[in-house]
């Protein structure tokens, strides 16, 4: 199962170089991989996330696939590591918004004894994102009718700040809301705090983040989490 993961990887590396239309093919490294409050690969393990998105043309639709692999104790996390694929259509608005809907596959593909019931979870998610106004908040909801069957929603926002003329940092944050979602209760779940500082080296985008998530529910998670992660996308 190592050897499939790693030609997967590979895969994914390769895609968008094979895929015409491909396009932000983006690796990232994260100490650690915290998910809506969870902490996935608990005590401190890094991850590395590889993913590229197809633009489906004018159509409005693109197709991502988005993938986390556990750098340590493979063993212990295989049945964390996942290959998801999201379908989203983009709706044509004013430019005051930003609309988006579609569809999440998730796939823990190298689980013990895999089944699609088991294995595989399915997500139903719509974002809006208010432009024009301070922060550009964004509201996003997600419904999962599977393995999380429940509901997490998130209101957030980022700002840019100019540092210098060639160097700018994002500031940002959302709070979480979880409605049963892999708990069994409802309740604001998480509060999620990042800056990051993208650096553009020719065609390529190299973007440092440091991160932290507040829990606010102890079924989330009961330690405040800090984690740093370091994406090369083009």
């Amino acid at each position: 199962m190592k050897k499939l993961a790693w030609l997967l990887l590979v895969c994914l590396a390769s895609a968008p170089l094979l895929l015409p239309g491909a396009v932000a093919p983006q690796v990232d490294l994260v100490s650690r991989y915290i998910w809506r409050g969870f902490d996935l690969l608990p005590d401190n393990h890094m991850a590395i996330q590889p993913q590229f998105t197809v633009d489906l043309g004018k159509s409005g639709f693109s197709l991502n696939v988005w993938s986390s692999f556990a750098l340590a104790k493979w063993d212990t996390f295989k049945g964390a590591n996942e290959i998801d694929l999201t379908l989203a259509y983009t709706f044509k608005t004013s430019e005051k918004w930003e609309v988006t809907a579609g569809f999440t596959h998730y796939g823990y593909w190298f689980a013990e004894d895999f089944t699609f019931k088991d294995g595989t979870s399915q997500e139903i998610f719509a974002t809006v994102t208010r432009t024009d106004l301070p922060l550009a908040p964004t509201l996003s909801v997600y419904y999962d009718f599977n393995l999380g069957s429940g509901l997490y929603a998130t209101l957030g926002g980022s700002h840019e700040l100019k540092v210098s003329e060639k160097v700018s940092m994002e500031l940002g944050g959302l709070i979480g809301f979880n409605s049963r979602q892999y708990i069994a209760k409802s309740g604001f779940s998480d509060i999620d705090l990042f800056v990051k500082a993208p650096l553009t080296l020719g065609r390529v985008t190299l973007t440092p983040s440091l991160n932290v998530m507040i829990p606010l529910m102890d079924e989330v998670n009961e330690d405040t989490e800090v984690w740093v992660g370091f994406s090369a996308a083009i």
